[in-house]
């Protein structure tokens, strides 16, 4: 995990969420897909960067060079391990909003796509971090950790999962109170069979 999510709310459905929060944010005005976004697609992504909140358009996994490999999901373990990660978590951190993500659960000989969500919330947000190139592309890798009970079954890792002020929070943290964040999600989930 991740490897397929969504994003359903409109822009202007986060925008007002966020703006209960007293924060106003710039918007990158571009279209992107809404559902069964895979990585290499444009993402929508919120950072905070010198007191201000932006939300923009950036590409799902990290590629550092022509011959290494694609990091669409950064495990929160080699975060607090290796020096380099630990790096781009303390100063480059961003969030990504969230109706949904996707996991085949095998069943019998077939594995079945299974959409996994929140019933409480609309919308809530994956921490992520984010590399800039030498051309100003900006590559998102979202944060995984271990899985709760829910997810055990289906899949070895999940997604960070946090609430909207859990959010706010993490892109204003210290890193240390950050890496504490970064835990499998223990409220209410839900899923159904997907058709993607």
């Amino acid at each position: 995990m991740c490897g397929r999510f969504e994003t359903k709310p409109s822009l202007q459905s986060i925008i007002i969420a966020l703006k209960k929060h007293k924060i106003e944010v710039n918007i990158d005005k571009e279209l992107y897909k809404s559902s069964n976004i895979a990585p290499t697609d444009k993402i929508l992504s919120l950072t905070y960067k010198e007191k201000n909140y932006n939300i923009s358009l950036t590409n799902w996994g990290i590629k550092f060079s022509t011959d290494s490999p694609l990091i669409f999901n950064s495990r929160i373990e080699t975060i607090k391990e290796k020096r380099y990660w630990a790096n781009l978590f303390d100063k480059n951190r961003s969030l990504v909003p969230m109706s949904a993500f996707y996991e085949w659960k095998k069943e019998g000989a077939k594995k079945i796509p299974y959409r996994i969500y929140l019933p409480d919330q609309e919308f809530f947000f994956v921490p992520a971090l984010f590399h800039i190139d030498k051309n100003k592309n900006i590559f998102t890798s979202l944060i995984t950790t271990t899985p709760n009970d829910f997810i055990k079954p289906i899949h070895h890792r999940m997604p960070v999962i946090l609430k909207l002020q859990e959010g706010l929070e993490y892109l204003t943290n210290d890193a240390d109170s950050n890496v504490n964040k970064c835990k499998p999600y223990f409220g209410l989930m839900q899923m159904e069979p997907a058709d993607i």
